[in-house]
C-alpha cells in the first residue's frame, strides 16, 4: 500500500486512500496508521479510519483493513515506484510489444503528448501532406482518448458510431475513455527517411500486391499501455500508422494487449458526411475487444490495413470488403473469411445484419 499521495481519480475510484506514515520495520511488531483520501487536489481531502499494519519477514506487509468513513473511498494497492521503508519497490517486468508494433518510445525518439485527462498534442505539422478520402491534410492531432483528429484536437472521450454524418474525418485506433495520467504513454513520431519507411514499404507491397508502393513519409502514433480512466491497474496498447507515398496513402491500425472495458469503444475511421467509413468488427463492443489482437483483415493476428487515398481498390463504393477473424481450433490458430458487402446503398441491410 502506498504511503506517499496517491493520485485522485486512481486505483479504480475518486478519492485513493493512501498510508499517511512509513511503513513499520519488523521490529516494531503491529502499528496503527492513518488513512488519508486524496480529492480537490488536497492529499488528505478525506481521512478516513486508521488500519493496522504489520511487517513480516520476506519483505512483505500485511494489513487490517476496516470499512472506509464513506463509500467513494478506495484503498490504492499499486505500489509502483513507491518508496517504502526507504528502498523503492520496482513493478515487475511486463511483455515487450508485439512483432507488429512499429519502433516506438525513447527509441524511436517519439514525442510524448502530455498526461492530462482527455488531453491531446499539440497541432503536428506534416512533413508530407496527407490524402485522406480525397481531402488533403498539412496537420494532425493525436487525441489522448485513442483516435486522430486533422482540423482540431478532440476531448471527446465518449465515441460516437460510424457511420456519425458528422463534420470531421476521423482516425479511431481505439476511442474510448482513455487516462494517461497513471498509467502508460502517448507518443507520435514521423519519418521521411530511414528504415521505417523500408518497413513501411514491405508492408504494404505485402498487404495490397500489385502496386508497386514505395514510402516516402510514415507517422507513427502510440497508445502504450495506457490505462482506461477510472480503472487504472488495466493496460492497453496499440498504434496508428498513416503511410504514403505518391498518390497513395495508407493506414495500418497494430493491436497489442487489449484490456476489457465497460466504456464504448470505437475502432475504424470516419469520414465528413460518412462518405467512406469503417468499423472493426467487434470493436464497438466493450466485452470483446480484447479479441482485437487476433483479428485481421490482411491475416497477420493483430493488424487492419487499408488505403484511404480514395483512388481505385480503396475501401469504398461497392468494393467488396473482407477481413479474417482468427479462431482458435485444438490450440492452433485459423483464419476464418467473413465477406462483407460494402457500398453506401447497402447501408441498411449492412446494419440490420450486423
Amino acid at each position: 500500500m502506498p504511503d506517499t499521495c496517491v493520485d485522485q481519480l486512481s486505483c479504480g475510484t475518486h478519492a485513493p486512500l493512501w498510508l499517511n506514515g512509513a511503513h513499520p520495520r519488523i521490529e516494531d511488531g503491529v502499528v496503527t496508521r492513518s488513512v488519508c483520501g486524496h480529492w480537490w487536489n488536497n492529499c488528505c481531502g478525506f481521512q478516513s479510519n486508521p488500519i493496522k499494519v504489520k511487517a513480516c519477514p520476506g519483505g512483505y506487509y500485511v494489513y487490517e483493513f476496516v470499512r472506509p468513513t464513506v463509500c467513494y473511498l478506495a484503498y490504492c494497492a499499486d505500489v509502483r515506484n513507491i518508496s517504502i521503508n526507504n528502498h523503492t519497490v520496482t513493478p515487475e517486468p511486463t511483455l515487450a510489444a508485439p512483432a507488429i508494433f512499429y519502433l516506438f518510445g525513447s527509441a524511436a525518439g517519439d514525442t510524448n503528448n502530455t498526461a492530462v485527462e482527455d488531453g491531446s498534442s499539440s497541432v503536428i505539422q506534416l512533413l508530407s501532406p496527407f490524402l485522406f478520402f480525397g481531402r488533403t491534410y498539412q496537420q494532425i492531432y493525436v487525441n489522448n482518448n485513442g483516435h486522430l483528429t486533422f482540423n482540431q484536437a478532440s476531448n471527446e472521450y465518449v465515441p460516437y458510431s460510424f457511420p456519425a454524418n458528422r463534420s470531421q474525418d476521423i482516425i479511431a485506433g481505439l476511442w474510448t475513455d482513455l487516462d494517461n495520467r497513471l498509467r502508460g504513454v502517448v507518443s507520435y513520431h514521423q519519418y521521411t527517411s530511414g528504415n521505417v519507411l523500408t518497413r513501411a514499404t514491405r508492408d504494404i507491397n505485402t498487404h495490397f500486391p500489385n502496386l508497386y508502393f514505395t514510402a516516402s513519409w510514415v507517422f507513427v502514433a502510440t497508445w502504450n499501455k495506457v490505462a482506461y480512466y477510472a480503472l487504472t491497474s488495466t493496460e492497453t496498447s496499440f498504434q496508428v500508422i498513416l503511410i504514403s507515398g505518391r498518390n497513395f496513402s495508407f493506414i495500418l491500425m497494430n493491436y497489442g494487449d487489449i484490456a476489457v472495458t465497460g466504456h464504448p469503444v470505437q475502432a475504424g475511421y470516419d469520414t465528413i458526411n460518412s462518405t467512406h467509413y469503417f468499423v472493426i468488427p467487434g470493436s464497438n463492443n466493450g466485452s470483446s475487444i480484447s479479441n482485437l489482437r487476433n483479428s485481421s483483415n490482411v491475416n497477420v493476428p493483430g493488424r487492419w490495413a487499408f488505403r484511404v487515398d480514395g483512388g481505385s481498390n480503396s475501401n469504398k463504393g461497392n468494393l467488396t470488403t473482407h477481413y479474417h477473424q482468427f479462431v482458435h481450433h485444438h490450440n492452433v490458430l485459423y483464419p476464418e473469411m467473413i465477406l462483407l458487402r460494402w457500398p453506401r446503398e447497402l447501408n441498411a441491410q449492412k446494419n440490420k445484419t450486423n
